[in-house]
């Protein structure tokens, strides 16, 4: 479910481009542009696409659409359930964007119908009581096998603590600032190579860990989002030492890295990743030698 504005430029002639860094700076918002994997790929555009983001309070991501620019038409979307601060974000960009345009009709695709930027302001306390209750069915739904919500920057699991607690929340604040903490650190989001093993349907998915750098890695070789929803039958990791340009000899079974590495001083991440400490030259060389070759 999302709020998408579809924004439409009035003047007959010479649409007004908009220029997606100059407009991310204004609002004080980051961008990027999303891979297969749903990782963000920072200060990057796809066809006149990007997601931005608020870098002191990160949730869901604002998706900005600009390739009918030169028509004079703009779409920008938010995720529902987020946070409040990104529905903030969301209309203060709106009204940035209508400012830059000029005379425009600003029209709510799932509502059916117009807002000017000044509603838009105004409404943010209903748009987030909506956000907290579409929250409370979503962590309420129990068919779901998984709790998965795709954040600005990678995807996240909700632990079974926090989808009892949203289950029943009255308010944004923990959900906003849980979004937050999980997205500001500084750590490499492990996605992997997926291979075709020769003329068969198998595919093996190929990760990496790299010294001196803290990293999150799913609990499964199968454990990520990609569009592309390929079956995994085989997992592998490799380690990569940087400061020599190298990799060392070997690429290993996933789910026995899984059980070794969890002495390295590991902690979860989510319901799906753990988070992996910053390791030494040392230490990735001890771990290598604990694990079977697999390929």
């Amino acid at each position: 479910m999302a709020f998408t504005l579809q924004i439409r430029q009035k003047k007959l002639f010479g649409k007004t481009v908009l220029d997606i860094p100059s407009l991310a700076r204004t609002c004080g918002l980051c961008y990027g542009s999303n891979n297969d994997f749903y990782i963000l790929q920072e200060n990057e555009q796809t066809q006149g696409t990007a997601i931005f983001y608020n870098p002191e309070r990160i949730g869901r991501g604002i998706f900005f659409d600009g390739r009918k620019a030169r028509e004079g038409y703009y779409e920008i979307s938010y995720n529902i359930p987020t946070t409040k601060a990104e529905i903030t974000d969301f209309a203060r960009l709106a009204g940035e964007i209508e400012r830059r345009l000029g005379k425009v009709e600003m029209y709510c695709v799932e509502e059916e119908r117009c807002f000017t930027g000044r509603e838009l302001g105004q409404g943010i306390e209903n748009f987030a009581e909506f956000s907290r209750k579409s929250l409370n069915r979503f962590c309420g739904n129990k068919e779901f096998g998984n709790h998965i919500l795709t954040l600005a920057r990678w995807p996240y699991t909700l632990t079974k603590d926090k989808v009892a607690a949203w289950e029943t929340c009255t308010d944004l604040s923990d959900f906003e600032q849980t979004l937050h903490d999980i997205q500001a650190m500084d750590v490499y989001y492990a996605k992997p190579r997926l291979l075709q093993k020769g003329d068969t349907k198998e595919v093996g998915a190929f990760y990496a860990l790299t010294e001196e750098c803290e990293s999150i890695f799913p609990v499964r070789a199968d454990g990520f989002l990609d569009l592309n929803k390929p079956e995994i039958t085989e997992g592998y990791v490799q380690f990569v030492l940087y400061s020599e340009n190298r990799v060392l000899d070997g690429i290993f079974p996933y789910e026995r890295f899984i059980e070794e590495v969890s002495s390295y001083g590991v902690r979860p991440f989510d319901a799906d990743h753990i988070l992996i400490p910053s390791m030494t030259k040392g230490e990735l060389e001890e771990l290598a030698g604990k694990l079977p070759c697999g390929i």
